[in-house]
């Protein structure tokens, strides 16, 4: 093979004719290849010989061009870098025939290229030469590396942050910080202000971009910091934060009373035009720098034609009044005239432009006060996203009265629902869940209402959708478990079920800004000490089929802690087929939406079946919501549906209305004749027919001494490691493992060890295991077969939902030949 000093000489500026024999897989190009691996080569190579010379991707792009040029019969043109005795190449590569058995070309070395070593060398000294302060964070945010940049603007030395954590030199007034890391890990990436810390106590101000880098297969994540310093220095703007020199007004008082100072100097041929501004600089909403440059544009306005002033509304919002001409078209050019003198000379000095939203009202016109003009130019700012127009890069939106109507309901709305949960006027209500195969009360449903003092028309739904909105959800969703789990045994007592299971909704909107999660809830479901297998958790589709993984965690924590989970209003068009196999799902609940059309609607109808056969098939079972008429329940019955949730049995009720839910709806079922009807269906058994009483369960490392008093009411135990079963132990097991003389008066100390054997040791591993969709015909066959087995029955995640002996199969058999 050539050597490294002649590698230059002999191949720099050349150009070789090449062939690949695909039958062969032969590389012939007799110049280049004795070049390459020396005087002795015969003039062709195997072809994987030649894209060895090549890295990974490298050699991918080859092949993909090859393939082009085959499928085309295009001349394709492509740079490739070859590393030839440690010198990496640029190779022009063309291929100007092709066909299946034969590909043709021509390779031109045009330059060298750095060495790996060499680009790492120049690499990190572009990192460390680098006009923007760098730094590069491990997952945690520890600072890993920093530039030279860093004692020009920070004036620390890089010994005095590498190993410390990022955020204890950032500025964050606000606490948002890690809202912005969580939504760069989303996104891959984020810009936006960022004020550090300087080491003599000063802030300064950063154009920042975020960038996180993740190399799954080497479990590689950092996050890469690269920022631009602000042109205006951060002290000028607190001290202007402070002072506030230059508005016109700085509260929306003394806006008014400028507004009516206004209103007494225009003519009857003029408007009183008022607008509010939201800023966006660097992806944030009306930060303090777009105030301070619009605040020193000030001066600008005395050129302006007509009267034009500009204030503080708040802390945060800047709002502006001008007086001009009746015509829109005059309005909207005066507006742009203002931005104009505000940004545009501005705009030049600055890397990232400042972008305006503009609400604006006239006065006189859509508004008859000072409130209402503010109301109204707020308003049509709230609804900028539609119907606007611009003025150079801002977006501009004129008030529209029917949205004014639409939003002062909402307003009021929003008051009085805000003030209900500031006085705790929350109650809670429960439907009744019916189990079609019992025709009992199984469980509830508990569902939030309110004493909301308002009389605005509006629904449970709007409300809900109100909190969402507001972030009050997380309130709502913590009093309805207290308040459930607190009169739940009164309601077990009135439905006549002292197992009555409890199903609550928990809202995943605006997850990253939660106070109260889903492990929260756990943590407060376990803390009363309830059986927490009575407790459902409702989540909805969209929280559920969700690739956070953090929401995926606190889903697998309630299946572990024995807590159903159930996916609610199931078909609204997030969850796919693979992700209800993967999930550790145990309800999904159908929304009436779906099933009311069902005894008219055939396509709808087999949709249902199929969703239940399938979750059926997975070890889940199917809740029907909102069911109201006999032939939409016959029909649920015949398709095998487990629960029904509707008007049908009763509407959601408080707990003292419940006195005489459990007769009511037993004359229900007797005036429809619900017992006939289901009994009257058609019995197909199925492998869950013949699972034995729930078994109790243990864990691997168990003791004997703490399960053995549980054959007092079984005659197995089963062993779960994560929800799945991994062996079963019987009496005989134990008796085995145990010293027969434990517990009378002949034992000793190490007959009394036996009893500390743990479970690991002395189970039965699971030998044989089906899923629910096995076919009870295959079971037959199986325990012919093998009569002393025992069959482990899971879902299609290997969960474990039962299991069967042949005492049970001969059991049920009986059962059925007596019917």
């Amino acid at each position: 093979m050539m050597t490294l000093s002649s590698a230059e000489k002999d191949l720099l500026g050349r150009s070789f004719q090449w062939k690949w024999n695909i039958d062969e897989k032969l590389f012939y190009s007799e110049p280049l290849l004795k070049i390459i691996f020396g005087p002795e080569n015969s003039g062709s190579v195997r072809f994987r010989l030649l894209v060895d010379l090549l890295d990974a991707n490298q050699a991918t792009y080859f092949k993909k061009n090859i393939e082009t040029s085959i499928s085309s019969q295009d001349v394709v043109t492509s740079h490739l870098v070859f590393t030839i005795a440690n010198v990496r190449y640029l190779v022009e590569v063309t291929i100007y025939s092709s066909t299946l058995k034969l590909v043709a070309g021509s390779m031109l070395f045009k330059r060298l290229l750095p060495s790996k070593q060499e680009e790492a060398s120049i690499l990190k000294k572009l990192f460390y030469q680098s006009s923007r302060l760098l730094f590069v964070c491990d997952d945690n945010n520890q600072i890993l590396m920093v530039n030279q940049m860093l004692v020009e603007y920070l004036g620390y030395e890089e010994y005095e942050v590498v190993g410390q954590n990022i955020s204890a030199f950032i500025h964050d007034k606000n606490n948002v910080f890690q809202e912005y890391l969580f939504n760069c890990e989303a996104n891959g990436t984020w810009d936006g202000e960022l004020f550090f810390h300087h080491k003599d106590g000063s802030y300064v101000a950063f154009k920042a971009n975020i960038l996180h880098y993740s190399e799954s297969n080497k479990g590689t994540q950092l996050n890469i910091f690269q920022l631009s310093k602000l042109d205006f220095i951060f002290s000028d703007i607190v001290e202007y934060s402070q002072q506030k020199p230059n508005w016109d007004w700085n509260n929306k008082v003394d806006f008014f009373d400028s507004l009516s100072d206004m209103r007494a100097l225009r003519s009857h041929q003029e408007s009183l035009v008022v607008f509010v501004i939201d800023t966006y600089f660097h992806s944030s909403k009306n930060s303090i720098s777009p105030r301070w440059l619009l605040g020193q544009s000030l001066p600008k306005l005395k050129g302006f034609q007509h009267i034009v002033k500009l204030g503080l509304l708040n802390d945060e919002q800047i709002c502006g009044a001008f007086i001009s001409s009746k015509l829109v078209k005059t309005i909207h050019n005066d507006l742009a005239e203002i931005f104009n003198l505000l940004l545009e000379e501005n705009q030049l000095q600055l890397e990232h432009k400042i972008q305006c939203h503009i609400g604006v009202s006239i006065d006189g016109v859509d508004a008859k006060n000072n409130e209402q003009v503010l109301s109204n130019a707020l308003q049509a700012l709230t609804t900028s996203s539609v119907g606007f127009s611009y003025i150079n890069e801002h977006k501009v939106k004129y008030f529209n009265p029917k949205i004014n109507i639409i939003n002062n309901r909402k307003l009021k709305l929003e008051s009085a629902l805000k003030s209900c949960l500031e006085h705790e006027q929350i109650y809670v209500v429960y439907q009744p869940i019916i189990n079609l195969k019992t025709l009992k009360i199984d469980k509830v449903e508990a569902l939030a209402r309110f004493n909301i003092n308002t009389t605005v028309h509006h629904s449970i739904q709007e409300l809900i959708a109100l909190a969402e909105e507001n972030d009050w959800i997380n309130l709502i969703d913590k009093k309805v478990l207290l308040t459930a789990i607190n009169e739940l045994p009164d309601l077990a007592t009135l439905l006549g079920n002292e197992n009555l299971g409890l199903s609550i909704n928990r809202s995943m909107i605006n997850r990253s800004k939660n106070r109260f999660t889903l492990d929260d809830t756990v943590t407060l479901i376990n803390s009363t000490g309830i059986d927490p297998r009575r407790i459902t958790i409702e989540l909805t589709e969209s929280a559920v089929c969700n690739d956070n993984q953090s929401i995926l965690d606190d889903i697998k924590h309630i299946t572990d802690n024995d807590i159903v989970l159930a996916i609610d209003d199931f078909g609204s068009g997030y969850t796919s087929f693979t992700d209800l196999s993967v999930l550790p799902l145990n309800l999904i609940k159908i929304n009436k939406f779906i099933t009311d059309d069902i005894v008219k609607d055939k396509q709808k109808r087999l949709m249902v079946k199929m969703f239940t056969q399938f979750i059926h098939s997975m070890g889940g079972e199917i809740v029907i919501e909102g069911v109201e008429g006999k032939e939409v329940l016959k029909a649920l019955v015949e398709m095998g549906v487990n629960y029904v949730q509707g008007y049908i049995f009763s509407k959601p009720l408080s707990l003292m209305e419940h006195c005489n839910t459990v007769n009511d709806i037993n004359a229900i079922i007797d005036k429809l004749q619900l017992k006939l009807l289901v009994s009257d269906m058609k019995k197909i058994p199925t492998v869950t027919d013949f699972l034995m009483p729930a078994p109790p369960h243990v864990e691997p490392d168990d003791r004997i001494e703490m399960f053995i008093d549980m054959f007092e009411s079984s005659d197995m135990i089963m062993v779960l490691s994560n929800s799945q079963c991994v062996g079963y132990i019987s009496q005989n097991d134990v008796n085995a493992a145990v010293s027969p003389y434990v517990n009378t008066n002949a034992e000793t100390k190490h007959d009394r060890l036996t009893m500390t054997k743990r479970a690991h040791q002395i189970y039965i591993p699971v030998e044989y295991t089906c899923y629910t969709d096995y076919s009870v015909e295959s079971l037959l066959k199986h325990f012919c077969l093998y009569p002393q087995s025992v069959m482990v029955v899971t879902g299609k995640t290997g969960i474990f939902l039962g299991a069967i002996t042949i005492e049970q199969v001969k059991g049920h058999l009986f059962k059925m030949i007596q019917k």
